[in-house]
C-alpha cells in the first residue's frame, strides 16, 4: 500500500542504467530523480509535478528545478 497521497505503482523495482549511475557529473539526488521519472514514463511521457518529485526525494521544490534543469542541459532527459 503506498502512502498517503502517493499513487499505487505495480512495480518490482528499478534499473539504473550503468551511463547514469556511474556519471560523474550527476548527484545522487539527480539520478534518483531521473530513475524516478523514467519509472513514471509511459507512452505519453512522464508528467509528475515538481511537488510529486519534492516529496519523492525529500527536498524542495526549488531544488527539483535545479536537478531538472541539470538533467535537461546535459541531455539525460527532454
Amino acid at each position: 500500500m503506498p502512502p498517503p497521497g502517493q499513487p499505487h505503482r505495480d512495480f518490482k523495482g528499478v534499473f539504473i542504467p550503468k551511463e547514469i549511475w556511474l556519471a560523474p557529473d550527476l548527484s545522487i539526488q539527480e539520478k534518483a530523480l531521473f530513475v524516478e521519472i523514467h519509472s513514471l514514463d509511459n507512452e505519453n511521457g512522464c508528467y509528475a509535478s515538481n511537488a510529486h518529485f519534492a516529496r519523492f526525494l525529500g527536498c524542495s521544490d526549488r531544488s527539483v528545478q535545479n536537478y531538472l534543469r541539470k538533467l535537461l542541459k546535459r541531455g539525460y532527459v527532454r
